[in-house]
């Protein structure tokens, strides 16, 4: 049975971005959505639709450009748009396949992945999270958990960390996993993904994982961008601090931007603020800087975070200092630093 309402609120969803009349009847003439004056103005529409009910093909009728669909092989309801160009006919086909997601009956993992990849409708994206359970009225953000082995043991593991009924997780992958989990808890996304990371490690097992997630909390419909910023998290953490394994779309925006840099540039760039291959070498003073800008050039901090003493860290800083030249308890040189060391690495240029 076919929902009418819900046909409706997807014609109206479709319509906000087109330029020409949308129709949608059933196969015995009733308008499911459309102008109610369609059929007073179009008379004989209907009978010549009759010698059309079983094409499975876009036809024409007059000056519209009709296509049928069908569920379990039945022909269910037509949707007609006003014109006979060759932009009518290609728009017809995209608009059905909308409506062949009441076909396939989407499983919640298939759903969820839909909705990460935003490929639903608002209409259709209410529609099955009402149907599984799912809370669209508050916000989520958006993890991705890399493991080296199969992901079954890890998937286990987090879904204990969160309440059930508040956790949605997606296998995307042999290797890889999306976790979609409310805004409540982003208070402390580092520390959450470093328990995550922990517990997987240790009772599953497991080496070398690695979790990126987004920043920002989003709504279910604007989920796709929370999932791009993960995304992105894992790309540029991976390039930049490989060896840290937990990474915040907030720490690499400026990383996106360099990306789109011009190659020839960047070695420029590098020629002239020459940091030197050593320092890029030494796995030591890398974790050591990133973390120094990670916290806004904070000694105490970065002493906290790395787990050495200030003296340790001051070391180090001169150590730096005495490589590249630049000293990174000043600003105006910490970002030299910092956009030397990425370009460096976004663009595996040696100097």
């Amino acid at each position: 049975m076919v929902d009418y309402n819900l046909l409706r609120k997807i014609g109206e969803d479709i319509k906000k971005h087109l330029d020409v009349p949308l129709y949608i009847f059933d196969t015995e003439g009733n308008l499911i959505y459309g102008k109610e004056d369609f059929f007073e103005k179009k008379a004989g529409f209907l009978d010549l639709m009759v010698e059309y009910i079983e094409e499975r093909d876009v036809y024409y009728i007059g000056e519209f450009t009709c296509y049928n669909i069908f569920y379990d092989n039945n022909p269910v309801f037509v949707i007609a748009l006003k014109g006979k160009t060759e932009e009518e006919k290609k728009l017809i086909l995209a608009i059905s396949l909308i409506f062949r997601y009441f076909d396939e009956n989407l499983s919640k993992e298939d759903y969820l992945i839909n909705v990460l990849e935003n490929r639903l409708p608002s209409s259709l994206l209410s529609y099955y999270a009402h149907r599984y359970k799912i809370d669209n009225t508050v916000s989520y953000n958006v993890a991705i958990v890399e493991v080296e082995n199969e992901i079954e043991d890890a998937v286990k593991i987090v879904l204990n960390i969160f309440e059930r009924k508040a956790v949605h997780v997606i296998k995307i992958g042999k290797k890889r996993f999306a976790v979609i989990f409310p805004s409540r808890y982003r208070e402390n996304l580092v520390q959450l993904f470093k328990t995550m990371k922990d517990m997987i490690e240790s009772e599953g097992y497991l080496k070398n994982v690695k979790i990126a997630g987004s920043f920002s909390s989003f709504p279910l419909e604007k989920l796709h961008v929370a999932y791009k910023e993960a995304e992105k998290a894992l790309f540029f953490g991976e390039k930049l601090e490989g060896e840290r394994g937990i990474y915040l779309y907030q720490d690499y925006i400026y990383s996106e931007i360099l990306w789109g840099m011009d190659k020839e540039k960047a070695e420029e760039f590098l020629e002239r603020v020459n940091i030197g291959e050593d320092l890029l070498k030494d796995e030591e003073l890398m974790q050591t800087l990133n973390a120094f800008f990670r916290n806004n050039l904070n000694l105490s901090e970065t002493s906290r975070d790395l787990y050495i003493h200030r003296n340790t860290l001051v070391y180090r800083l001169d150590k730096i200092l005495k490589m590249s030249g630049l000293d990174a308890r000043k600003f105006d040189e910490a970002l030299l630093l910092k956009l030397a060391i990425t370009l460096a690495k976004l663009y595996d240029i040696s100097r």
